[in-house]
Parts: structure tokens; C-alpha cells; sequence
């Protein structure tokens, strides 16, 4: 039997770099993406001190980049005929990026620039990956978020992201459905990955004329919210771990919200009406 075969992007930290070196050491080939040359080599220096470097490869590339996800398209296919295998079976669009702060101040080329590797670059790499997932009638998972449930004051622009990435989820999974490819959402909850203290940090910077403002209080709670989430949450490793059940499962479920647990704020959103709900987050961000 020939070994499964997996694409996930944004390999550099966090879930991704956790997911492909979990999937290496489960046996799958992993061709993971970086951006740069010094996590390429990181990468493939964890995977050696695990001992699944031979099923790792660590490819360069931009996903914002349509030629640059056209070459790694073409350099998958070549080392999946060298590996005598003609198809994809699984792929996880997983690079990502956040932005945050009251919708009035964000910055549009900020907005863009979320849009376009959260939105556009994800549905370039799966028309590129498309045809070889076909010939394995393989699975597409993409990452969400519970903020592609809930948008919440600060967070509206990457919770309107991740809205859209459901969306065309929603729409993928019946296209696809006749070629049995399944197209599965994870949708995580805070998590130690950095990705938000980082963000925030460098969205919040252009929004610092402001801090004296009406708006100084949520630009003040997202600040500390987004220290707070790189510090606690669910481990990385829980994420990994449900890709594995995906990917063992022959009908996996639409959406996996992880930890379990944060099902609850979702479940609040769907059933409360829109004005107790507006009343909850206001009194709960005491805005």
C-alpha cells in the first residue's frame, strides 16, 4: 500500500507546524509550506529528532502568491510520480492571519491583506490541489474559527474572513460531494499560537492616536485579550489530534469546534435573539 499523502500550509508554528509533524510521524508523506528558508531548516530538524524525516518536505511558499502556489502545485505532483503516487489525499489550508480593532479604525489595505490570505489564497490552493484530490477522492480541510460562528466588537473583520471561508466551504462540500471529496471546517478556540498577540499588536500600533479616545476601552480589552489567548487556551497538539480523526474517519462531520467545550458560545449565538445577545457581549466587555 502506498503512503497517504498530505499538503498543509503555514508550517512555520502553530497548528501547522504541530499537524505536520504529528501526520510525519504517523507515516503520511507531509509536504509542508514555510515562507522562509531558516523555518524550512527548523522544520526539517524537528522532524529529524523525531524520526519521521523522510516523510516530511518542506516547500516554499507565498499562498497570497498565485505563481508561487502554481510551483508548489507542480513540485507536489513531480515528487508524488518520483513516490509512484498519482493523487492527493488530503490537504489543509491552514496558513492564516488575524487583524483586530473597532471596524472605524482598521485599516483597508489591513482588511485586504486579511482577505486575501484567509479568503482568496486558500480557494487558489485548492484549485490547485483540486485535480489530485479528485483522483484520490481525498479530503479538504480548512481552518476557521469559532469566530466564523461569532463576530464580536474588535474582532468583526477576521470573524468576517472566516465567515466567508465557511461560506465557501458550505458551497465546496455539495459541489464536490458527487466526486467524493470531502470538505471538512475546524473550527478552533483560543489557542497559545501567537497569532493574535502578534496581530493585534501590529494592527493596534496605527490605532494609537486613538487610545485616548472613545475607543481606548476595546482597544485596551484587545490588547489584553490577545495576551491572554497567546498564555492560555487549548493546546496545539488538540488540533493535530483532530486532523487524525478526520482523516481516519470515512465519513468525517462538516464542522469539528475544538475544544468541545466552546460549542457553548455558539450555541448561545444560534438561539438568542440578537438584541439579549448584543446585551451579553456589551455587559460581558463592559462596552
Amino acid at each position: 500500500m502506498s503512503k497517504k499523502t498530505i499538503v498543509i500550509t503555514g508550517c512555520s508554528s502553530g497548528f501547522g507546524r504541530v499537524s505536520a509533524l504529528e501526520m510525519a510521524k504517523r507515516g503520511w508523506h507531509v509536504f509542508a509550506t514555510v515562507r522562509k528558508e531558516a523555518d524550512q531548516a527548523d522544520l526539517i530538524a524537528e522532524a529529524a529528532r523525531l524520526g519521521c524525516k523522510e516523510n516530511l518536505t518542506p516547500l516554499l511558499c507565498d499562498i497570497t502568491q498565485t505563481e508561487q502556489v502554481a510551483a508548489l502545485a507542480q513540485a507536489v505532483k513531480e515528487q508524488l510520480t518520483a513516490m509512484q503516487a498519482s493523487s492527493l489525499d488530503a490537504l489543509l489550508n491552514n496558513a492564516g492571519t488575524a487583524t483586530g480593532g473597532p471596524i472605524e479604525l482598521v485599516s483597508l489595505d489591513d482588511m485586504r491583506a486579511l482577505f486575501e490570505i484567509n479568503v482568496i489564497a486558500h480557494v487558489d490552493v485548492i484549485q490547485h490541489f483540486l485535480p489530485l484530490l479528485k483522483e484520490a477522492r481525498g479530503t479538504i480541510v480548512n481552518v476557521s474559527s469559532v469566530s466564523g460562528r461569532i463576530a464580536t466588537p474588535v474582532t468583526g473583520v477576521y470573524a468576517a474572513s472566516k465567515f466567508a471561508l465557511e461560506a465557501i466551504s458550505d458551497a465546496l462540500r455539495v459541489e464536490l460531494a458527487p466526486f467524493g471529496v470531502h470538505v471538512v471546517l475546524i473550527e478552533p478556540s483560543s489557542s497559545p499560537t501567537n497569532i493574535w498577540k502578534t496581530s493585534i499588536q501590529r494592527a493596534i500600533q496605527h490605532m494609537e492616536p486613538h487610545r485616548d479616545g472613545p475607543y481606548g476601552p476595546l482597544l485596551n480589552l484587545a490588547e489584553r485579550t490577545a495576551a491572554r489567548s497567546s498564555k492560555q487556551g487549548f493546546p496545539p497538539q488538540l488540533f493535530a489530534d483532530t486532523l487524525v480523526r478526520i482523516l481516519d474517519s470515512r465519513q468525517p462531520r462538516p464542522r469539528y469546534i475544538v475544544p468541545r467545550d466552546a460549542v457553548l458560545p455558539v450555541l448561545l449565538r444560534r438561539f438568542l435573539p440578537d438584541r439579549l445577545w448584543d446585551r451579553m457581549v456589551r455587559r460581558t466587555m463592559k462596552w
